[in-house]
């Protein structure tokens, strides 16, 4: 009951969050926008104690930029128009509904024990959806009992009905979204990552598993490093004699390359750290990791759709469906059926218990 309820929030998480914070995210097209250095500087002058991680420059004329900031412990998201690098608001990563939304369907609000709980109910949930196929199982074809519930049978049959046919409509969904949301769990998720990741049939490293080894490379004259069938590391920036290069710099490798414009350009944290560019896109097919030395520019590590493996594109084709992104509303609105066909057959259940 629980994940169905805030799965069918999170499932319109963009409409939400479009409402919740249009303040922040709407600016007026002013023509050209000012670099992000300057931006980044803004916020910087306003928040002197403030470390940046983060810098989303925005995927269009009318939206705002985001500097992500850690203060005092806590991470907060500080938005910029674009146009003259007025600080249009600041929100508290904390106080961000969906975000909580997400942490509750994901872990209860209960770290790794949460984790574990969700991925128990997630497993025992293919075990009730088997056995519950089992008890449907008819003795004799017919539509009605079978296909369709028998509106004007005695109680505890219509109610039998009621949670048996539209659960067997709904098996193969239920399923769908419990597979593809394992992936993300603490237990299951993370082996399964790094199974197939290390056999070289799922994701490259680093996207969801795998540590990153130092790197060599010093100049820009280095190719881009696509990674192919064989399992590429990511490597670490070099510092020998450089300066590192500014966001300007990397937030245009990123264009050049045809990033989808709803990137994060994540800051390196430490002296070997490297810029990593990152963005989980509405379709599968548009997602994109790249890592770039922070002292060249030097483009170490290009990861697109394409370099996945047959299982990874499977993988982040479910990931999106799931999350109702990747065929848009129709998407949302099917997800929501299944998430009250689940509350629905839950309460079937538990009356007929």
């Amino acid at each position: 009951m629980i994940l169905s309820i805030t799965g069918s929030i999170y499932l319109f998480k963009p409409q939400i969050e479009q409402f919740l914070y249009e303040d922040y995210y709407d600016v007026v097209d002013q023509g050209e926008k000012l670099p992000p250095s300057a931006l980044v500087d803004e916020v910087k002058e306003n928040y002197p104690e403030a470390g940046v991680t983060k810098f989303r420059p925005g995927e269009d004329a009318t939206r705002s930029a985001e500097v992500k900031i850690t203060q005092d412990g806590e991470t907060h998201t500080i938005f910029v128009d674009p146009y003259n690098a007025e600080i249009i608001g600041q929100l508290n990563d904390q106080h961000r509904i969906i975000d909580r939304v997400e942490e509750f369907h994901g872990e209860l609000m209960l770290d790794t024990y949460g984790d574990l709980i969700v991925e128990l109910v997630a497993c025992w949930t293919l075990a009730l959806v088997l056995t519950g196929i089992y008890l449907w199982r008819p003795k004799k074809m017919r539509v009605f009992g079978v296909f369709l519930p028998r509106l004007k049978a005695r109680k505890r049959t219509f109610i039998r009905d009621l949670h048996a046919v539209p659960g067997v409509w709904l098996s193969i969904a239920i399923v769908f979204l419990v597979f593809t949301g394992l992936l993300w769990t603490g237990n299951w998720g993370t082996k399964f990552q790094n199974l197939t990741t290390n056999s070289g049939f799922g994701y490259p490293p680093s996207i969801w598993v795998g540590s990153a080894p130092s790197s060599e490379v010093q100049t820009k004259d280095i190719a881009d490093v696509p990674w192919a069938a064989e399992t590429l590391e990511v490597p670490t920036s070099n510092q020998n004699g450089y300066l590192p290069v500014s966001v300007d710099e990397v937030v245009n490798i990123a264009d050049q390359q045809e990033i989808y414009p709803t990137y994060e350009v994540i800051y390196p944290q430490t002296d070997d750290g490297v810029y990593t560019i990152s963005v989980f896109p509405p379709k599968a097919r548009d997602e994109a990791t790249m890592h770039i030395d922070q002292y060249t520019g030097a483009i170490l590590a290009d990861y697109r759709y394409d370099n996945y493996q047959p299982l990874g594109k499977l993988m982040a084709w479910g990931i999106t469906v799931h999350k109702g992104l990747e065929y848009g509303l129709i998407n949302q609105i099917i997800g929501l059926i299944v998430c009250l066909g689940i509350i629905g057959l839950v309460i079937g259940g538990t009356v007929l218990w």
